[in-house]
């Protein structure tokens, strides 16, 4: 009886497989930096080829995207929506060339001081957050940067301010 038990026992742990047998392997890709290589796979860790970002983990990269054809519907959709504006405090206030405008009610936090900056964001961390910027270069890693922080519901709009055609929810 003991040498059935212990076969049995024997046959039960060497057929459990352990979680590192069937771990996929990590893919990367470039730190959100809104260029095509964004979309690139790599196998291993380092710098994108493209732009030299850091690549990161894909399964980090969990923010939403919008497309700017549909950011006036999207926000009339979400009036709670929390609007944040990368872009330098120039091109926020309509001084830079091209002035392109900004979202009604946006909040304005260049990427440059976004992480000194992000306990200003905190009261915002489960509301969702659509960030922006001129071409969404930046956006997306301010919107990857918030993820990693904790923010919840974070949607980057694609493409930026500079194809905005929509007024309606501009200032």
């Amino acid at each position: 009886m003991q040498s059935l038990i212990f076969l049995l026992s024997f046959v039960l742990l060497t057929n459990i497989p352990s979680g590192k047998q069937n771990a996929q392997p990590a893919i990367y890709q470039c730190l959100p930096c809104g260029s095509g290589c964004d979309k690139k796979v790599y196998s291993a860790p380092g710098k994108c080829a493209s732009c030299g970002m850091q690549l990161v983990e894909k399964s980090t990269v969990v923010f939403k995207t919008v497309e700017p054809t549909q950011i006036c519907d999207y926000i009339k959709q979400h009036p709670n929506a929390v609007l944040l504006d990368v872009r330098t405090k120039e091109e926020y206030e309509g001084k830079a060339n091209p002035h392109y405008g900004t979202l009604k009610n946006a909040i304005n936090i260049p990427i440059q001081q976004l992480n000194n900056r992000l306990a200003e964001l905190k009261e915002y961390k489960v509301k969702e957050i659509i960030v922006f910027c001129s071409h969404s270069h930046r956006s997306p890693q301010a919107a990857y940067l918030l993820t990693q922080n904790g923010f919840l519901h974070v949607t980057n709009m694609n493409g930026g301010m500079s194809v905005v055609k929509d007024n309606d929810c501009k200032q």
